[in-house]
């Protein structure tokens, strides 16, 4: 496979990458408030950043089990659904039912991002990592940018609930075309070896304080 094609396929997945992390931190608040949500309860929205600090703890499963294509699509399809759904809730309320929607688009979202940095490492060849770390980046914030700012601006024309339904079509399409991506061989020993690097780097001598210092 060419360079410019694994480009185009870091490009697709990173702006898949970006997309819902943009919801969460960028548009939520801005929803919320919209609808007269306090401050307070605002700030308690900012938890649902937790799915990307302590993903470390279920990583070893997207290793372990199914394939990287599987998991990002598979993600992908869930967030199509939850985010088609939000609308569904009064946002005014901040009930069980929204808390859970919310908190599902997070666990996916992180879920997503360890699987397409996993098929990203096993795509690009050696000496290629520059190219494939520039395209990242940028189609990231691209996604940032469009989910961030463009939601809201849409939001203000169209209505939330059209803005929520065109970004589960997104998410559909995404997971259409992550089903496309090329087939990545993972060796069966490092499936059956998933914690074999973990403990390797919890034996290092200053591996718990670096392990706290990323989790706080």
């Amino acid at each position: 496979m060419t360079l410019r094609r694994k480009l185009l396929w870091v490009a697709i997945l990173y702006f898949a990458e970006g997309l819902p992390f943009g919801i969460v931190k960028d548009v939520l608040p801005v929803y919320f408030r919209v609808h007269g949500v306090s401050l307070t309860e605002i700030g308690l929205v900012s938890l649902l950043g937790l799915p990307w600090t302590l993903k470390v703890l279920w990583s070893p499963l997207v290793d372990r089990f199914g394939e990287r294509r599987q998991w990002i699509s598979g993600c992908l399809v869930v967030l199509a659904v939850l985010t088609a759904l939000m609308p569904a809730f009064d946002p005014a309320a901040l009930s069980a039912g929204l808390w859970a929607v919310l908190l599902g688009v997070a666990v996916a979202s992180a879920t997503q991002d360890m699987a397409i940095d996993a098929f990203t490492i096993g795509l690009v060849a050696p000496g290629e990592e520059g190219e494939a770390n520039g395209v990242r980046v940028s189609a990231a914030r691209v996604a940032l940018i469009a989910s961030g700012g463009g939601m809201v601006m849409l939001a203000g024309v169209l209505g939330w609930p059209t803005v929520f339904s065109i970004a589960g079509v997104t998410f559909a399409l995404l997971a259409a075309a992550a089903r496309r991506a090329p087939y990545i061989v993972l060796a069966p020993e490092k499936r059956r070896g998933w914690d074999t690097a973990l403990r390797r780097w919890l034996a290092q001598p200053a591996a718990a304080g670096v392990f706290a210092f990323v989790l706080i």
